[in-house]
């Protein structure tokens, strides 16, 4: 057996380096497995550790064992890939200017159907509230991951079999495979087997390298989208299924037409056309091309956990990674282990490992320095470059070392920054580029010597009883901010993100909708301030349902 302790190194510092608590891992070639880990602890506050029979959940990698029932039942002649949903959902109600919507479109994440807020994430209520909304364009047109998409899948295999979705997943995916440490649905029963969830001890700011980890919501989760909890050793085979053209160690779930128009990109992830980029979407798998390699797999994402199954066409390798953490990135590990796995499989030195995150870190840090004023206050900041480490300034105390999150948003650890990042903006495209501002929240800062990247736009008055913070039960999507800059509404995540909120060509009046992205570029989301009460909105209702609440 090839010696992976040079891997199983790597992943300890690179799990020490990450928010979460422990990991399981898994490589497979075509035929067995080659190795499965576990590092750190499955439950913090227990000490307990991870081993190889740890359950974690998969989230979205579960979408596929999804679409393998569905495609089951279209090869047997139970459902037809490209009759209207209504055929066999007689309750589905989305009204569509277009085309309707069929099963391919909903495999495929190109329904036009808003991604899901998870507001009730069990209850088929949140299908039903589609009839709320309208496809957001031709569908098959567009690319727009849909998570209430799949539960719709879900909610369609129990109709048709008479079935609950765990019941059939068990039967159709997990027992031909073997899998009988693979639990298809989340469970209060499976709980005491499973790793505990963690997410960092705030929830309305980025994630910063202090940040302390605590338990995660737990919930019961019986749904299409991504409901499973798994091992790594279990994974390893269902990653052979993707290997092997629909193949497991026991006997094939997909036929090779099944597994082709599974892995086969019906549409670019990216742009709106056909497939014409490195990543493009099947039916509940991933494709892209890289480094002269063909992958597919998919990630997953679920309250505390994050996971990742990819495989190497080419190479004929495949690996896992199930961590219970938030805010975690496990393509760059994944990809070093079948880079090792396919190394030293060949005879050949180990390669070099990826570099640890370090989100401290930055990049031709100078381009960033300067001084940037406030452009209504007049109060300014210094952003100093220390070698590759970025500095800001504190009006009293030491200063703060800035931490990437993502493009050109950094976080800035303390109170007097929080809850929003900074976020540089440059004139120009380029990683060579000089910044020439910095929005914070509501407030834009410009280089000083610099010209401004906008001026204040004219914006109804009434907007100003929008800006706030909302927040909801829904686990996933439990709060945002609605922040006015420069006369222009943007919805501000969590994790640093932001959105601009353009009104809707069709509505006025008190309460408008604003759609969810920039003018002009079609989207599936939406949101409504209803009601407005004195001067400030109470509530804003989400395209396709759920509720969050000023604060």
């Amino acid at each position: 057996m090839p010696d992976y302790r040079i891997l199983t190194d790597y992943l300890r510092r690179w799990l020490a380096a990450v928010p979460a608590a422990g990991l399981a891992v898994s490589v497979t070639d075509r035929r067995r497995t080659l190795y499965v880990g576990g590092l750190g602890h499955a439950d913090l506050a227990a000490r307990r550790p991870v081993t190889a029979g740890t359950t974690f959940q998969i989230g979205s990698i579960g979408k596929s064992m999804t679409a393998l029932a569905v495609l089951q039942l279209v090869q047997s002649g139970r459902l037809d890939l490209d009759a209207p949903v209504s055929t066999h959902l007689p309750w589905f109600a989305m009204p569509s200017r277009y085309g309707p919507i069929t099963l391919r479109h909903l495999l495929s994440h190109t329904a036009g159907l808003p991604a899901g807020t998870d507001f009730t994430p069990a209850a088929r209520y949140e299908g039903f509230a589609l009839r709320e909304t309208e496809a957001a364009w031709e569908p098959g047109s567009r690319f727009h991951y849909s998570n209430t998409g799949y539960k719709l899948l879900g909610w369609l295999l129990e109709d048709i079999t008479g079935q609950d979705y765990g019941s059939v997943i068990r039967r159709r995916v997990l027992e031909p495979l073997g899998m009988a440490a693979t639990e298809p649905v989340i469970t209060h029963a499976t709980r005491h087997r499973m790793a505990a969830g963690y997410v960092p001890l705030h929830d309305d700011r980025p994630c910063r390298l202090s940040d302390t980890l605590i338990p995660a919501t737990w919930m019961e989760y019986p749904v299409g989208d991504g409901s499973q909890a798994s091992t790594a050793a279990d994974m390893a085979r269902y990653a052979r299924v993707w290997l092997n053209g629909g193949r497991g160690d026991a006997g094939a779930v997909a036929s090779p037409a099944m597994h082709s128009m599974m892995t086969t990109p019906a549409i670019s992830m990216s742009r709106g056309d056909a497939y014409q980029h490195d990543y493009g979407y099947g039916f509940g798998i991933i494709s892209h091309q890289a480094d002269g390699h063909h992958f597919v797999g998919h990630g997953g994402s679920t309250v505390g956990f994050r996971a990742i199954m990819l495989t190497d066409q080419t190479d004929g390798l495949g690996v896992v990674m199930l961590c219970n953490g938030s805010d975690v990135d496990t393509y760059a590990p994944a990809r070093y282990a079948l880079q090792f796995a396919a190394a030293i499989g060949n005879g050949q030195p180990a390669p070099e490992p990826p570099e640890i995150p370090d989100p401290t870190r930055v990049a031709d840090a100078q381009r960033y320095a300067g001084t940037y004023v406030d452009e209504r206050s007049g109060n300014s900041l210094c952003v100093n470059a220390e070698g590759d480490r970025l500095m800001v300034n504190r009006p009293v105390g030491a200063d703060i070392m800035l931490e990437h999150i993502s493009g050109n948003a950094f976080c800035a650890p303390h109170d007097d920054f929080d809850p929003f990042p900074l976020r540089f903006g440059s004139r120009e495209d380029g990683d060579d580029a000089p910044m020439v501002e910095i929005h914070h929240g509501p407030a834009v800062y410009v280089r000083e010597g610099s010209a401004p990247l906008a001026v204040e736009a004219p914006c109804p008055p009434e907007w100003g009883a929008f800006s706030g913070h909302y927040r909801s039960h829904a686990p996933y999507v439990s709060n945002f901010r609605v922040i006015l800059r420069r006369g222009r509404l943007y919805l501000a995540w969590p994790n640093g993100g932001e959105e601009p909120l353009t009104p809707h060509p069709s509505d006025s009046g008190p309460s408008p909708r604003f759609l969810v992205g920039p003018p002009g570029e079609p989207t599936a989301e939406w949101l409504r301030f209803d009601p407005v009460v004195g001067s400030r909105a109470l509530r804003i209702l989400w395209a396709g349902g759920g509720s969050f609440y000023r604060v």
